[in-house]
C-alpha cells in the first residue's frame, strides 16, 4: 500500500470518527441522569481546552503538509492520527459531564460549541480525502483553496470555544450568559410596548413621510381606542415588574460568587432557566395580543398563561430562601432577654421580603388583565421597595 493510500484510508477513519463523536453528542441526553460519576469539573474543562489547542495546533499541520499542490503523504499519517486521537478524547470528555453533578445547562453549551467544532474538523478532513482521492490535477483548480477557507473556519470556531465568551467554565457561568440573553429580550418587549403607547398617544410624527405610502402600505390611520391604550399601559405595568424581577434574580441570586453555604444544585439552577425561558415566551405572546384591533379574551388568556409562569417562579425560588425561622426561634429561646447578641435576620431572609412584595405587585397589577369584565384601574404597577 502506497503512502497516499495509507492517507485515504486514515482520512476515511478520521471523518468517521467526527461522525461517531457527533452522534455519540446528540445521543448523550439519552444517558441516565442518575449515573454515578466521580470526574470533576475542574479537570474535564482543563482537558477540554488542551484538546481542542491540540485540534487547532495539529489541523494547521495538516493544511501544510498536504498543501495540495505539494502533499507530503508519508508526513501527514501521524498527524491525521493525532486528530483522530484528540477528537476521541474530547467525546470522552463529554461523555463524563453528568447533569445533576455538573449541570444541564452546561452540558448543553458544550454540546452546541464542540458539535460545531466536529463538523468543521469533518469538513476539513473530507476536504483533504477528496483531494488525495482526485488526483494532483485539482491542485490546479480554484477549488484547492476550500481547504485553507476550512481549516480557518476550524481555526475560528476552536478560538470562539476557548475564549471568555466560549465554554463556561461552570454551570452557573453558563446559565448567567443564558440569563443575560433572556433578560435583554424582555426588555425589548416592553421597549415594544412602549412605543405602541407612544404611538397611540402622540401626534407630532403623524404626517411624517417614511416612504411607506409610495408603496401603498402607509398608515392606515387606526390607533388604539381608550380600553386598548388602557389594556397597554396595564401589560406595560406589568412587564415592567416582571423585567425588574428577572434583573434582580441576577444580580442577587445567581452570582457567580455566591455566599456560604455555597451556590444551590444545578438542578435549581437548571429549572430556574427554564422558568426564565418560559417567562420570555409568554411575554412575547401577551404583547403580540396587544396589536390592534385587540381581543380582550386573547389578552386575558395570555395574561394568566403569563401570570402562571410567575407563580412558577415563585415557587422555583423557595429553594433560595430556605426556612431558617425555626432554628431562629430556637436560638432565640436561648438568649437572654435584651441581648444585643441575639440573632438578627440575615441578608437573604431581606432579599426574599423584596421579592415576595414583587411577586404579589405583580399580582395585583395583573387584576385587571385576568378579569373577565376587564376595567384596568389607574395607579396600577408601583414599583416595589
Amino acid at each position: 500500500m502506497t503512502d497516499k493510500q495509507k492517507v485515504i484510508v486514515a482520512l476515511t477513519s478520521a471523518s468517521e470518527t467526527c461522525t461517531a463523536a457527533l452522534s455519540a453528542l446528540a445521543s448523550r441526553n439519552q444517558r441516565n441522569k442518575f449515573e454515578p460519576q466521580t470526574s470533576d469539573l475542574a479537570v474535564i474543562v482543563k482537558d477540554l481546552d488542551s484538546l481542542l489547542s491540540m485540534i487547532y495546533n495539529t489541523s494547521t499541520k495538516l493544511a501544510l503538509v498536504l498543501k495540495p499542490s505539494s502533499p507530503t503523504y508519508s508526513a501527514s499519517l501521524p498527524v491525521i492520527v493525532d486528530l483522530t486521537k484528540y477528537t476521541s478524547g474530547i467525546a470522552h470528555c463529554i461523555h463524563l459531564l453528568n447533569p445533576n453533578l455538573h449541570g444541564a445547562t452546561l452540558i448543553k453549551e458544550l454540546q452546541h460549541e464542540v458539535t460545531a467544532i466536529f463538523e468543521a474538523l469533518r469538513a476539513v478532513v473530507q476536504t483533504f480525502l477528496n483531494l488525495a482521492a482526485r488526483g494532483p490535477s485539482i491542485a490546479r483548480n480554484d477549488s484547492a483553496e476550500e481547504y485553507l477557507v476550512r481549516t480557518g473556519t476550524l481555526h475560528d470556531l476552536i478560538t470562539q470555544a476557548r475564549g471568555p465568551n466560549g465554554i463556561p467554565k461552570d454551570n452557573i457561568s453558563a446559565i448567567r450568559r443564558r440569563w443575560k440573553q433572556d433578560r435583554a429580550a424582555l426588555e425589548d418587549s416592553l421597549r415594544e410596548v412602549s412605543e405602541m403607547i407612544d404611538g397611540a398617544e402622540g401626534s407630532e410624527n403623524d404626517d411624517v413621510d417614511d416612504g411607506w405610502d409610495e408603496l401603498g402600505l402607509g398608515d392606515t390611520g387606526a390607533k388604539m381606542d381608550g380600553d386598548e391604550l388602557a389594556r397597554a399601559k396595564n401589560v406595560h405595568s406589568v412587564l415592567r415588574l416582571t423585567t425588574l424581577l428577572h434583573k434582580r434574580i441576577f444580580l442577587d441570586l445567581l452570582s457567580s460568587t455566591p455566599t456560604p453555604p455555597g451556590p444551590p444544585p444545578s438542578l435549581a439552577l437548571d429549572a430556574l432557566l427554564l422558568q426564565s425561558h418560559a417567562l420570555l415566551a409568554a411575554s412575547d405572546e401577551l404583547v403580540s395580543s396587544l396589536y390592534i384591533p385587540q381581543n380582550p379574551a386573547t389578552i386575558r388568556k395570555e395574561s394568566l398563561a403569563l401570570l402562571d409562569i410567575i407563580n412558577g417562579l415563585q415557587l422555583q425560588l423557595r429553594i433560595f430562601f430556605p426556612d431558617t425561622s425555626s432554628l431562629e426561634q430556637q436560638l432565640s429561646g436561648l438568649s437572654i432577654e435584651g441581648d444585643k447578641s441575639a440573632p438578627t435576620p440575615s441578608k437573604p431572609t431581606a432579599d426574599k421580603k423584596w421579592f415576595d412584595l414583587c411577586f404579589d405587585q405583580v399580582t395585583k397589577t395583573s387584576a385587571n388583565l385576568v378579569s373577565p369584565m376587564y376595567k384596568p384601574s389607574p395607579g396600577v404597577g408601583q414599583k416595589p421597595r
